[in-house]
C-alpha cells in the first residue's frame, strides 16, 4: 500500500458506481432481536467468511453500503448450485454478470481494497413489550 492509499484509502472507494463496503447481518438463533454483523470492503471476502463460519444462507441479510444508504443484495445470487457461499473465482464471474463495473477485462475493480472482514459485531434490539391494558 503506497502513502496515498494509507492517507486517502483505496481509489475504488471514490468510484461512486461501486459500493463503499458490504455488510452481512446474521440472525442469532434462539434470541429474537439479536444479530451479528460482518463488514468487508469486498463482497467476495464477506462471502468467504460466511462460508468459513458455516453461516446458513437463510439466516443472512446482505447489503451494499453506499453514501445514499443501504441496498439489499439477493442472497441467492451469492450461492453456488449446491447452495454453498460462492468463493473466488466463481464469485468474480457471478458478480461480473450481475454488477456493472465489478470487473473490467479480467481486472477486479476492488484490487486495491482490503479483503479483511471485521466482526462479528453484536446488535440487540429486544422485541417490543406488549402494551399494558388499563382497566375501564
Amino acid at each position: 500500500m503506497n502513502i496515498r492509499q494509507r492517507i486517502l484509502g483505496p481509489s475504488s472507494k471514490y468510484d461512486h458506481r461501486l459500493p463503499y463496503t458490504y455488510e452481512a447481518r446474521v440472525a442469532v438463533t434462539g434470541v429474537p432481536g439479536m444479530t451479528e454483523s460482518f463488514q468487508s470492503d469486498t463482497l467476495c471476502a464477506l462471502l468467504e467468511r460466511l462460508g468459513d463460519e458455516q453461516v446458513e444462507p437463510a439466516e443472512v441479510a446482505l447489503f451494499e453500503i453506499r453514501p445514499e444508504g443501504e441496498v439489499p443484495i439477493a442472497v441467492g445470487d451469492c450461492l453456488g448450485a449446491d447452495g454453498s457461499w460462492l468463493r473466488r473465482p466463481e464469485a468474480c464471474a457471478m458478480f461480473e454478470r450481475l454488477y456493472a463495473g465489478h470487473e473490467r477485462r479480467g481486472r477486479c475493480c476492488y484490487r486495491d481494497r482490503s479483503r479483511a472482514v471485521d466482526g462479528p459485531f453484536v446488535d440487540y434490539e429486544p422485541p417490543a413489550a406488549p402494551a399494558k391494558r388499563t382497566g375501564s
